[in-house]
């Protein structure tokens, strides 16, 4: 497993939802090596030497997981796609564009 997604309502949920996921890591011989929140006081609160974490004051920092894009300030998830402009599309190149999303 690469990534992870997740959300709490609280400080304290998020605290719990971390610890159940060190633990079922630890158990399959993982450890966690990222951290990133939208929330300056959980990451503070989990600091630790073996986790990277990510906070930073940039407004338009966005954060990658998952094959998208997240902007921890806006709780936001982005998604990009390039479209090549022409007069017309075939089926095909709209499925294709459609499936990418």
């Amino acid at each position: 497993m690469d990534d992870i997604v997740s959300e709490a309502p609280d400080l304290e949920t998020a605290r719990r939802l971390q610890s159940q996921l060190r633990d079922a890591m630890k158990s399959c011989g993982m450890t966690l090596h990222m951290l990133s929140s939208n929330s300056p006081e959980f990451l503070i609160s989990s600091l630790s030497s073996d986790v990277e974490h990510s906070f930073s004051v940039d407004t338009d920092l966005s954060v990658k997981t998952l094959g998208v894009s997240w902007k921890p300030f806006q709780n936001r998830f982005v998604f990009k796609v390039s479209i090549s402009s022409k007069p017309s599309y075939t089926e095909r190149e709209v499925v294709s564009v459609i499936t990418r999303l």
